[in-house]
């Protein structure tokens, strides 16, 4: 149940940023505002203290359901599976990795170099996705269908240009795209338990959630499922416990397990 709900409300903020981002509903502007990182550049109090409790009490439920990037690799992942059965396992947190890339970020941020540090931020890295890459292919999609429209003798779609914003930044878009499909599609989250700036910060105010992912001992068989779904890499099951800090709230080990020995509570 929980799975199933986040992924509907995951779904539901993924579509309106991407309709944002195409350009079809000014409307969902509120969704924008919600990312983590442009809501602190722009001293969005209200937002960021909301973000930063919903944290403290629920973990990363952020992570999983309002970072477009994030629901973005669960897509990968997910299409991964469809064709190829993937299992992961635990594997050791990368507190040192997360902090010195935390820190990068940070100092590119204040010295200036916003535009090396988005290359890292998981809103500007979808945004240049949607930009670059997604909108030119909408735009050759709408005018494929307007000239078969016309074939049928139907003549009500306008066909739109196509509109290319310089090879380097398309560039830069492709590589980030391929390398985001490649890891999301190999390690699950590993990008946002490694690399993400976002991820660390809310990483580290998750560490101590009261509403957490738990493993009744007495139910627990230790069969590893729950490991195994875990695209977090995150779930020990042979120690009974979970890294709080890289949960994403993804409830996957949830419908996993076979026991009933998993709860969120």
């Amino acid at each position: 149940m929980l799975r199933a709900l986040r992924i509907v409300m995951a779904a539901a903020v993924f579509i309106g940023l991407n309709l944002l981002f195409l350009g079809f509903a000014e409307g969902v502007g509120l969704l924008a505002r919600m990312q983590f990182v442009p809501a602190c550049l722009a001293f969005n109090f209200v937002a960021v203290g909301a973000l930063a409790g919903v944290t403290l009490v629920f973990g990363r439920i952020y992570c999983s359901v309002v970072c477009p990037l994030g629901v973005f690799q669960d897509i990968v992942l997910w299409l991964r599976r469809r064709i190829v059965k993937t299992n992961f396992a635990c594997r050791p947190g990368r507190s040192v990795v997360r902090g010195v890339f935390a820190a990068l970020f940070a100092v590119l941020l204040l010295c200036g170099g916003a535009v090396l540090a988005g290359l890292i931020e998981p809103y500007s890295v979808y945004g240049r996705f949607a930009t670059h890459l997604f909108e030119p292919l909408a735009a050759m999609c709408a005018n494929a269908a307007a000239d078969l429209a016309a074939k049928w003798g139907h003549h009500c779609m306008l066909k739109t240009e196509v509109f290319v914003r310089g090879w380097a930044a398309l560039g830069v878009a492709g590589v980030s795209f391929a390398a985001l499909v490649v890891v999301a599609a190999w390690r699950g989250r590993l990008f946002c338990n490694t690399v993400c700036p976002v991820g660390a910060v809310l990483g580290m105010l998750s560490a101590k959630a009261p509403v957490k992912i738990r493993i009744d001992a007495s139910k627990c068989v230790k069969c590893g499922l729950c490991a195994k779904a875990c695209k977090a890499e995150c779930m020990d099951a042979a120690a009974g416990t979970v890294d709080q800090s890289r949960c994403v709230r993804c409830f996957s080990c949830l419908g996993a397990c076979k026991k009933g020995a998993l709860s969120w509570k």
